[in-house]
């Protein structure tokens, strides 16, 4: 049974193409891309963290702390774009986890065959922490910056551990 008061979980999501410049000499692509890939759908989906709407620092900043990820498949250098899903299984006074999955657009965003699998090429969380910008001591997040990661609340990704 579920909690008619707990908050319905919401990913947020945002296509992309594999770039050639994303795929390595083995021939798929490599962890720092995917990293640029995590970095860029947090910041499609979060433009206010530490920029104001003209791009301009604001008193805040969120730095990354931590990434944990694991690779589940090979991605190789394609036409079709790929998903990432983006969403906030914790929220802290200053800190925030978020939840990843990288995988195949589903066959709306695509021109693919439908019923055609989805394959999950990368899981992942970040933990980040707000700082003050000025003395880069941790700063608690306010009431409205609560409400934006809390409408993009989930579960914990499911990673394994070593």
């Amino acid at each position: 049974m579920t909690d008619p008061a707990a908050p319905t979980p919401r990913r947020g999501r945002v296509t992309m193409q594999v770039r050639w410049s994303d795929v390595d000499l083995f021939a798929h692509v490599n962890n720092a891309a995917y990293l640029r890939f995590l970095d860029d759908a947090r910041f499609a989906l979060f433009p206010s963290m530490g920029v104001d709407p003209a791009g301009r620092p604001t008193a805040s900043l969120l730095v990354v702390v931590k990434h944990e990820i694991e690779y589940l498949a090979p991605l190789a250098f394609r036409p079709e774009p790929v998903a990432v899903d983006v969403w906030v299984p914790r929220i802290g006074r200053s800190s925030v986890d978020f939840g990843y999955e990288v995988l195949d657009a589903p066959a709306a965003d695509r021109r693919t065959a439908p019923g055609a699998e989805q394959v999950v090429y990368l899981r992942a969380r970040s933990r980040m922490v707000q700082l003050d910008r000025e003395s880069h001591a941790p700063r608690p997040f306010s009431d409205e910056e609560r409400a934006v990661f809390e409408a993009y609340a989930g579960e914990e990704p499911v990673l394994h551990g070593w």
